[in-house]
């Protein structure tokens, strides 16, 4: 289904609209790419909707987005797949964080913790990449790094926010977008996922 549609939408960019000299294939990579992510944010939204933990998982959903947009990590080898486990992990993300409760003060000591061992994740494994795309370029490196540790910082900040506000539903949102964004980066990710590290 994706793929028919991305592939009327690429003949329209390239047939009605005169853009004859953009590849097919690319355009239809680009349109697939977009539709499934599309479709899969409706889902979320849609099943948190039903699950009334619409806040939770869209917070959760935006911190490992964060993340994951420059960290990169491991990826399922199928839209399939990708669109089952994403659904279910942020489904189950929001269900845990809404419906159990933690320790607040153990639970801001060990987001702590982690937020401390991502920076380590992040300057030894970021960015980590697939079979399709690594990054070898030692400046981009660098500078992708620089950009997940900004947004470390930035979620570090909102949960200590929520932590003194009492939100403490949101805190472990942030916290679960976080340990899963970064979990993805690290070997162990890619072996949980059965995925070669790249």
């Amino acid at each position: 289904m994706l793929r028919s549609c991305s592939q009327k939408l690429s003949q329209i960019i390239i047939s009605e609209l005169g853009y004859e000299k953009y590849d097919k294939e690319i355009l239809e990579y680009g349109f697939e790419i977009m539709l499934g992510m599309t479709f899969k944010f409706f889902s979320i939204l849609t099943v948190s909707l039903v699950l009334h933990t619409l806040p939770e998982t869209m917070l959760s959903l935006f911190a490992f987005a964060s993340i994951r947009n420059f960290a990169g990590g491991a990826h399922l080898k199928t839209y399939a797949s990708c669109y089952a486990t994403g659904v279910c992990m942020f489904a189950l993300n929001g269900l845990i964080i809404k419906y159990i409760s933690f320790d607040t003060n153990h639970l801001i000591i060990v987001s702590d913790i982690f937020f401390i061992i991502s920076l380590f994740i992040t300057l030894k494994w970021v960015p980590a990449g697939t079979e399709k795309k690594v990054v070898s370029d030692l400046c981009t490196r660098q500078k992708l790094k620089g950009i997940t540790i900004i947004i470390l910082g930035v979620l570090f900040i909102l949960t200590h926010m929520f932590y003194f506000i009492g939100n403490y539903n949101l805190l472990k949102a942030i916290f679960f977008g976080v340990l899963e964004g970064m979990l993805f980066v690290t070997p162990l990710g890619y072996k949980i996922l059965r995925i070669s590290y790249h």
